[in-house]
């Protein structure tokens, strides 16, 4: 979503990441991948408080390691959740990662060109 964090914001909208890894861990990610840190706001839940709420917890592992299920929700201005997708698979789905613009009203999103590449890459790669 990093190449695509200005399109989210000229829609009115923001991101905020919740994730069970510190700050320092996602920082490090973000300079090893990228070069830079990302944009958005990062929440750390690493007691796990806030998946547990939202059930976000996987019952088996994850292949990568961990038992965070990605998720997508979009909240209004009163913060009230008008959408979710739970899990959200826009990593891997481009039908999925689109919805989320036309949801906020965006110009669509450009998954094919760079994340979709770098996915693909990536799972050849063992």
């Amino acid at each position: 979503m990093k190449q695509d964090y200005a399109k989210i914001l000229k829609a009115g909208a923001d991101l905020v990441m919740i994730t069970p890894d510190s700050l320092d861990e996602h920082r490090r990610y973000a300079l090893k991948l990228f070069g830079k840190e990302l944009p958005y706001l990062y929440v750390p839940d690493s007691d796990l408080d806030i998946a547990r709420r939202y059930g976000l917890i996987r019952k088996e592992e994850h292949s990568h390691g961990g038992f965070y299920d990605r998720s997508l929700w979009i909240l209004n201005r009163k913060a009230v959740i008008t959408y979710k997708s739970l899990p959200w698979r826009g990593n891997v789905q481009i039908e999925e990662y689109q919805k989320l613009f036309s949801l906020i009203g965006g110009e669509p999103g450009e998954w094919r060109a760079t994340c979709g590449l770098r996915h693909a890459e990536r799972s050849h790669d063992g």
